[in-house]
């Protein structure tokens, strides 16, 4: 029997390994779940267009990067 996305053949599987995938797929479900309770306002969300501009850069960056790039 062919296997479709959705769908995977685990019969060929010790019971011990079918557990695990399912108890794996239900951890995966869960946390899905979660994400989108919290939407997009979770601090783990957060977007780097927030961060522009915050910061004051005192110095040269082309030297800093040339100093930091020297050191390996």
């Amino acid at each position: 029997m062919p296997t479709t996305v959705d769908q995977l053949d685990l019969s060929l599987l010790p019971p011990a390994a079918r557990r695990e995938i399912r108890d794996f797929y239900q951890f995966l479900m869960e946390r899905r779940g979660r994400a989108k309770k919290t939407g997009p306002t979770s601090a783990n969300s957060r977007s780097y267009a927030e961060l522009c501009g915050q910061l004051s850069w005192q110095g040269d960056a082309v030297a800093a990067q040339r100093k930091i790039r020297d050191e390996w």
